[in-house]
């Protein structure tokens, strides 16, 4: 059996420490299982790259700020039947120790931790936290001697040096992508590039590299600087940048997750940091054969020789990173002989032997034979396209649904979920597949000879994150006629329906299954992304009493509501002018709203919304019964949280309800209170991005889940 290794790291950013774990993901023999916890959910761009590799990740956090993140990831470690333990981050990796310490001896994971920075850059609780529980490690590995000789503790006495690596060849490989992105970017093919690649914290010292740009520019050295990076000093980076008057001369990119592939573009690269480890971007500069501008401290200093394989020169000295840049684009000789020089090092950055040396530590320390203990609960793999049924069955056959087939397919529908035959359902359902802003939704049909017996249904949606529109589908409507239950049709029409939707790009699916058919999406490699959270707002005392007698589901149909106005006749007058809420960062998700999307979501006469706008905020309802109950669902929102509280309650007051439901945290300021048992469970699937969002990056509304 596999040894089965966590990795615990913060998060999983564009950092240089985690693009190593991509790289060592990607060389790992497959004799190893590893999983990936992660803490910080707004750090979760290498997600999909780390799946891709074959790793599982987690985001132990259930919210942006999860006090409760200790908790979920000690009982990951004791449950997770690992064999060995890996920390990359000395907070996180602290709460990991203390559960691995608590496990009983025989079932207890080995320990191993990576120190990436010296300790003196952690605040004072965390290396206080780390020194205390570093006594526990097995091993211990520092990526430069510098980062070592800083630790303190048992790890000081433990740690050996391991220079992580990456993977040279693929890297290497980038600079075919040279003439694409200089025209992407507006550089002309004869320029002179320096590029870096540095996020903007105080430790890369953009102020010392812009300055040192000011100069070159006053000195009319002929060159352009490309930066990729983003990061907290961001806002005063590009105040420097536009106070110098550098324009074009230095581009900021902001994040690319294709960094490597703009450095393939440059024809040098630098460094301006204050403190360093050794880079990540070093490495792949040097595996690009690119000559070396850098400071002379940390690992830096440790790998290369000023003169003989790169040029370095003291931190914080502008002037000096400015001469040693006008040296490389003036010297030719100098230049090639750097680049030279780079790429004789490039193979002594090669990720096998880090990963080599990695997998001989989780060898000796694993706990033994638990890989083969009852007690294994980890998740099975994500299906595949190997892994999907045969698409025909005995006598049956599945393929597109036909316009031909609508009356058989509503009837299907109505007859085995137990529909209430309302004339208004196909009206509905033309409205949801159909007329869907997003694009029509591909159906399929399991046949027996000329009759229908299963249908499947992908309604399309689309979802923005950082300015990039996602492509998604929802699993909605499927049903098996009862006289063909258990001939696995469900399965088999839905992994069909996948694999159609992949040719065409999707990105993924998702859907909120009640209990009794998440069971289902799960063995076809669906994974809990987690409960969503809900609150609910009474109208008075009798509003909770009926809540509480009438937790059954609510009804599909709407009641009458006399408040507000029609959401057509609101866009026409307003519509949100301006109050759409704005993503908290880059890697939050939101439904790629338009007043085409809103429109069509909401007006609709078949489910009665209503637009409530009081000229600060504005709430889209709609009325329904639940039990004996009056729900008023606030299904969308525009304006500031609070204000948009306050009108869905005056809203649901106005309107009779016993209360009002809605998505996302509570705000007991508002009036709205934690909803017993939360939300429904989201659930999501790749089908070609491998990235699953943690669930607080999910900015959703009963809009754009709820069951129509």
């Amino acid at each position: 059996m596999a040894t089965r290794v966590l990795w615990v790291v913060k998060g999983l950013g564009p950092g240089g420490a985690e693009t190593l774990l991509e790289a060592a993901a990607r060389a790992h023999d497959s004799d190893f299982e590893i999983e990936c916890a992660f803490v910080l959910p707004w750090k979760d761009h290498l997600v999909g790259r780390l799946e891709e590799a074959g790793v599982r990740t987690r985001c132990v956090s259930k919210r942006r700020s999860d006090p409760q993140w200790p908790l979920n990831l000690a009982r990951l470690v004791r449950n997770g039947n690992y064999d060995v333990v890996h920390v990359h981050s000395p907070l996180p990796g602290s709460v990991a120790r203390l559960a691995v310490r608590s496990m009983p001896a025989e079932i207890r994971p080995g320990l191993v931790s990576t120190e990436h920075n010296r300790w003196e850059t952690h605040r004072s609780p965390t290396r206080t936290a780390n020194r205390l529980t570093s006594r526990l490690d097995d091993a211990a590995f520092a990526v430069t001697d510098e980062v070592r000789e800083s630790m303190k503790g048992p790890d000081a006495d433990l740690a050996v040096t391991l220079r992580h690596g990456i993977d040279v060849d693929a890297v290497a490989a980038e600079t075919v992508h040279r003439a694409e992105v200089r025209d992407e970017l507006g550089i002309g093919a004869d320029e002179f590039v320096v590029g870096t690649v540095a996020n903007f914290r105080p430790q890369k010292d953009y102020p010392n590299l812009l300055a040192a740009a000011r100069l070159l520019a006053e000195w009319e050295v002929p060159v352009r600087i490309v930066a990729v990076g983003q990061g907290p000093q961001e806002a005063e980076v590009r105040a420097i940048h536009e106070r110098y008057g550098l324009g074009d001369r230095v581009i900021l990119t902001g994040f690319r997750p294709d960094a490597t592939r703009v450095m393939g573009a440059c024809d040098a690269f630098m460094l301006a940091s204050q403190w360093e480890g050794l880079p990540v971007a070093v490495m792949e500069a040097v595996a690009l054969g690119l000559p070396l501008v850098a400071t002379e401290v940390g690992g830096l200093a440790e790998e290369f020789s000023d003169g003989v394989d790169a040029l370095l020169v003291p931190p914080r000295d502008s002037t000096a990173l400015a001469d040693a840049i006008g040296k490389l684009v003036t010297d030719s000789d100098l230049r090639e002989r750097l680049a030279l020089a780079s790429r004789r090092r490039s193979a002594d950055f090669s990720i096998d032997r880090t990963v080599a040396e990695l997998e001989a530590a989780y060898r000796r320390i694993a706990r033994h034979g638990a890989a083969d203990s009852d007690g294994d609960q980890h998740e099975p793999p994500t299906a595949t396209a190997s892994h999907a049924p045969r698409r025909r069955g005995p006598e049956l056959d599945i393929r597109t649904a036909t316009p031909d087939d609508r009356g058989e397919i509503i009837a299907l529908l109505q007859r085995s979920l137990g529909s209430d035959g309302d004339p208004r359902y196909p009206a509905l359902f033309a409205w949801k597949h159909d007329e869907n802003r997003f694009g029509p939704s591909p159906m399929w049909v399991a046949v027996d000879g000329e009759r229908i017996v299963a249908i499947r249904a992908l309604m399309r949606w689309e979802f923005v994150r950082g300015g990039t529109v996602l492509r998604a589908v929802r699993a909605v409507d499927t049903a098996t006629d009862p006289d063909y239950q258990g001939r696995g049709l469900f399965r088999a029409l839905t992994m069909h329906g996948l694999e159609a939707v992949r040719a065409e790009g999707v990105d993924f699916v998702f859907n909120t299954p009640n209990d009794q058919s998440r069971p289902g999406y799960l063995k076809m490699g669906w994974r809990e992304v987690g409960r969503l959270p809900a609150a609910v707002r009474f109208v008075g005392p009798g509003g909770a009493i009926a809540a509480l007698r009438s937790r059954v589901p609510a009804d599909r149909w709407s009641l009458p509501l006399g408040i507000g106005e029609s959401p057509l006749d609101w866009l026409d007058r307003r519509g949100p002018d301006g109050r759409s809420p704005e993503p908290v960062d880059v890697r939050e998700f939101r439904t790629n709203v338009d007043d085409r999307y809103l429109a069509w979501r909401f007006g609709t006469e078949l489910l009665g919304y209503r637009v409530v706008d009081d000229g600060d905020a504005a709430v889209i309802v709609r009325a329904r019964r639940r039990g004996s109950a009056t729900e008023l669902a606030v299904v969308s929102t525009f304006g500031p949280a609070r204000a948009t509280d306050r009108l869905a309650g005056r809203a649901a007051k106005e309107a009779g309800a016993d209360y009002a439901i809605r998505l996302g945290q509570p705000q007991m300021s508002s009036g709205f209170n934690f909803l017993p048992g939360g939300g429904p469970v989201l659930t999501w699937r790749a089908v070609t991005d491998r990235g699953m969002p943690p669930l607080s990056n999910w900015a959703v509304s009963l809009g754009d889940i709820e069951l129509f």
